[in-house]
This record gives structure tokens, sequence and C-alpha cells, in this order.
């Protein structure tokens, strides 16, 4: 960078050069110096682009947790207007939280910022204004934790959010100390105001952050901090390159129905990978239910290494271990498994674990778990109008191809009567009677974890 109060075009092209890729942009801002610094740059950068820059959304979330939060967001949308950018008011509505606030309001503020996402053009990319001071307490937070290499790499520059390619968080400022944003703001006479729950010591961060005095004397710095992220980042994803290579060699996902990993191959990995890849799978397949613990893979890990058999529930899924195989499915009988109605031309995601896409079809379609009615359906082969494509594929026998408790957990769509597709089965299974298909795709979309933080 030129200086801590200038920002040249090249100065501004580094910074932003993530955003070139996406065709819209909101910027998440509060008011503070950091976000408003992000909002007034990213202007300036969108202006030198021209009509090669993304689409800027400005939009700030009134959580409506104290008195005067609305005359916030609204001086936040005046100065957005005064920059020439669309802005967008997000009030988070209903009661709020007693305890927790800060983690509640987080995620509400994430969740209206990401609904806001999925009403502009696709791949967006969500705009913080985290600065190197904000990675540094991350990273003090984490290590107060325990927390590991993906812990201790803070926060991501670039992460997906989903698994569609669709949204992804991008923070270009995380090489900046909020000093430089704030002599930016006082050099250009730009106003900006400080939310006081920031200096309420009973959240985490605060007491992080008033300590860092002291962390200072003893070379805890905010540049030292980041710069332990940088390093930790690139061991994680020199691990998950690792972790890759095992998958590759040791899983199979079966098409999404369960997966069966190779337990010799797995013993035989470092414990740091077969961690890794335990917590793949478990995200893979424990769909909307709450994800397992670091310490919890790492207990369940470690009972595979102190017995040949291990029978376990963690993170929304059934692990069956023996000597030659691993096996993991859905966890049954989850009351989060829904029914969903789709017509042509429309999709939907079910259970976090499959997107259904649904073509040309002659009437509405249902996806709803599989039941009895699937069961004895695919026992007798009659899955649409009588026959099975491609000859008897199953069998008759569901047991030899698709075990009962990975069944009970799987997609199924139909189309009036007739069967028009199982999640993790073959699509040229399900042919109705008039033959041509019934274009009902079912996919799964947990091929690949993707990094967090």
């Amino acid at each position: 960078m030129s200086g801590p109060r200038t920002f040249s075009t090249g100065d501004l092209e580094v910074l932003f050069r993530p955003l070139r890729s996406y065709p819209s942009v909101v910027l998440a801002v509060s008011g503070g110096s950091d976000s408003m610094t992000l909002m007034h740059l990213a202007a300036e950068w969108a202006k030198a682009r021209g009509p090669d820059a993304p689409r800027l959304v400005v939009a700030t979330v009134d959580h409506g947790l104290r008195e005067g939060s609305r005359a916030d967001a609204e001086f936040v949308a005046a100065a957005a207007r005064g920059l020439g950018l669309d802005v967008q008011i997000l009030t988070w509505q209903g009661d709020k939280p007693l305890q927790s606030v800060q983690e509640r309001a987080r995620e509400m503020r994430y969740l209206l910022l990401s609904e806001l996402a999925a009403t502009v053009p696709a791949p967006c990319a969500i705009v913080t204004a985290h600065t190197q001071d904000d990675q540094g307490e991350t990273v003090l937070m984490r290590l107060a934790r325990g927390s590991g290499p993906d812990g201790l790499q803070g926060m991501r520059p670039v992460r997906q959010l989903g698994d569609l390619n669709r949204l992804f968080i991008v923070r270009p400022l995380l090489g900046l100390g909020r000093h430089e944003l704030r002599a930016y703001l006082t050099a250009r006479q730009i106003a900006w105001f400080e939310d006081p729950s920031n200096e309420n010591p009973k959240f985490e961060r605060v007491r992080i952050r008033q300590a860092g005095g002291t962390a200072s004397i003893l070379g805890l710095t905010p540049p030292k901090l980041a710069l332990t992220a940088v390093r930790q980042r690139r061991a994680v994803e020199a691990l998950e390159a690792a972790t890759d290579a095992l998958q590759g060699d040791a899983l199979d996902v079966n098409g999404g129905a369960f997966a069966s990993v190779d337990a010799k191959l797995f013993a035989s990995a470092p414990e740091e990978l077969r961690v890794r890849l335990m917590s793949r799978v478990l995200a893979m397949f424990g769909g909307t239910a709450p994800p397992a613990e670091l310490a919890q893979v790492e207990r369940l890990v470690a009972a595979m290494d102190r017995a040949d058999g291990t029978r376990e529930t963690l993170g929304g899924c059934e692990i069956r271990s023996c000597r030659k195989t691993i096996r993991v499915f859905r966890e049954r009988g989850r009351s989060e498994f829904g029914t969903v109605e789709l017509g042509p031309g429309q999709e939907a995601v079910w259970d976090d674990r499959f997107l259904i896409r649904v073509g040309q079809v002659p009437d509405a379609v249902t996806v709803r778990v599989f039941d009895k009615i699937a069961r004895e359906r695919l026992a007798s082969g009659n899955l649409a109008g009588g026959s099975v494509a491609g000859g008897s594929w199953a069998g008759g026998r569901t047991g030899r191809w698709l075990p009962a408790r990975a069944a009970a957990t799987l997609p199924v769509a139909w189309v009036g009567a007739d069967m028009a597709g199982v999640g993790g089965l073959p699509a040229g299974l399900f042919t109705p009677p008039a033959g041509g298909g019934f274009q009902v795709e079912m996919q799964f979309i947990h091929g690949q974890v993707p990094a967090r933080s």
C-alpha cells in the first residue's frame, strides 16, 4: 500500500481483485469505521472499473437490540445513496434472545444477508470489513478454546457458503489494521459511529480486545497473530490435500445413499487425516442435523482404533465399522425429513443432501422420505408402470445393493402413483410407461465439504 491514508487505483485493484469474478456483490455495512471504509473504497474501485465492475448492493442490518438502531441503519443508507449505491435495510423481526446475544445476532445477520444475496444474479459475494485486528482477536479466542490448525488459521479471505457455488463470503481488508482505516476516514472527514456493545466486557471478543495492551507486551500483536493465521492456513491446505487423496482412495459415497470407507486404508493413515476424513463424511451424510464437534470426531476415531467393530451415532449419522469396511448412514427416524412439492422447472434442496431438479413432468412431483410403499415398489421391480429399465438390476431383493438403513433415509420422487426417482440410485431405473424418462434429477450435493471460518 502507498500509505495508510491514500489508496491508489492500483492499491484498490489488489484489495478487490477477488470480487472481479462475481456479477453481484453485497457489502455488509454496519456504520462502524471498518465497514464505512469498505463501502467508500469499494465504491471508488467500482467507479474506476466502470462497466467491468460487479453490481454493488449495500446491506445494513437493523438488529433492533438497542434504542437508536434504526437511526443508525438510516445513517448508513443515506451514506450509501450519497455514493450512488443501491442499499437495503434488513430488519431482524421477532423476539430477541436473552442469552448468547452476539452469537444469535451474527447468525441472523448472515441469514438476512444470504436471503438478500439469493435475490441477485449468482454467484454472489457477501463482503465484510473484517480487519487484521479482527483476525488477531479471532486467533486468540480460538487459541483459548484449544483449537487446532483449522481454528488457528482464523478467518479465510474467501469462504464458500453452502455447496452450490452460488454464495461466498469475501474479506478484502484482512491485511489492513483498524488504525489505517480510521486514518483514511479522518483524512476525508467521513463520519462513522461506534456500537456501544463493542465496549461491553460481557462479550468475549470485547474482553480480548480490551486485553490487547497486555497481549502486545507479550508479542501477541495483530500483525503477528495474522501471520500465524496465514501460516496455519498453509498447513491446513496441505492437510486438506492429503485428506483429498485419502478420500479418493478410501471413500465411496454410493451415489449419496451411504458412505463406504476402506477400513485398512483408513487405519493406515495418520490420525489427523482420519479425523478430517471422518469429519467430512459425517458432514456429507448428516443432513440438517447439528454437525459433530471436533472433540466428538476425535473420540470416534479413537474408538475405532481400540476395537475392530464400532457402532456409534454422531452428527446425524449412524456409523458401523468392521475389519474391512466402515459404513456411514444418515440417521434414521429424523423428524426433519420433510415433504416437498415441485412443478416443472423448479428445484429444492432436501435434507441438505440432495438437490432435486424437475424438468418436464406430466404432473406435480412430490418428494418424501423412503417409506413402506417405496420399499415394496423397489422389491417388486415395479418402479414405473411395471418395468425396471435395463432389466432386473436389483435382482428383486433390495438388500443386495441398498442396505435397509440407507434406503430409509433417502428422498423418493413421485409423479402421481409412479416412482420417478430415489436419491442415490441411477435415474435410468425409473422409466414411465410411455418412455422418455421423468426428467427428475436428484443430485447428491455433499461430495465436497467447503472450508470453514
